[in-house]
């Protein structure tokens, strides 16, 4: 389970500062490489060597949602998730305010419009 404290005022990781920093670095690495295809591959290397290994990775992996967060419908997302031997054995628990849900839902219930990701207040 996530911190609860996450992104507010509270938060004594500071993901806030992080998550603003990561961001703009990505912007930085296209600016500078000009592309990012080896991201791709050393993604693809990261989660290879988490199955054989068993390394229990913790990596967005796009996951059926169907029975979260109340969804009923058959939607897939990005979410973080336990990578091992045995595949993609869980996925972590993201407490979600009450705007985060509704923005859930409303994307969830909307298949025919454009996506765009829950902001989270930042």
């Amino acid at each position: 389970e996530l911190n609860p404290e996450m992104e507010t005022d509270n938060d004594s990781d500071s993901c806030k500062d992080v998550h603003k920093t990561v961001v703009e670095s990505a912007y930085e690495v296209i600016k500078l490489k000009g592309y990012t295809s080896w991201t791709i591959g050393l993604s693809v290397v990261d989660l290879t060597e988490s199955v054989l290994k068993s390394l229990s990775m913790t990596s967005p992996e796009s996951t059926m949602m169907k029975g979260m967060y109340d969804m009923e419908s058959k939607v897939s997302m990005s979410l973080p998730s336990i990578l091992n031997a045995w595949g993609l054995t869980s996925v972590i628990n993201q407490k979600l305010n009450d705007d985060e849900f509704a923005q859930l839902r409303d994307l969830v219930g909307h298949p025919e419009r454009p996506k765009r990701p829950v902001t989270y207040g930042f």
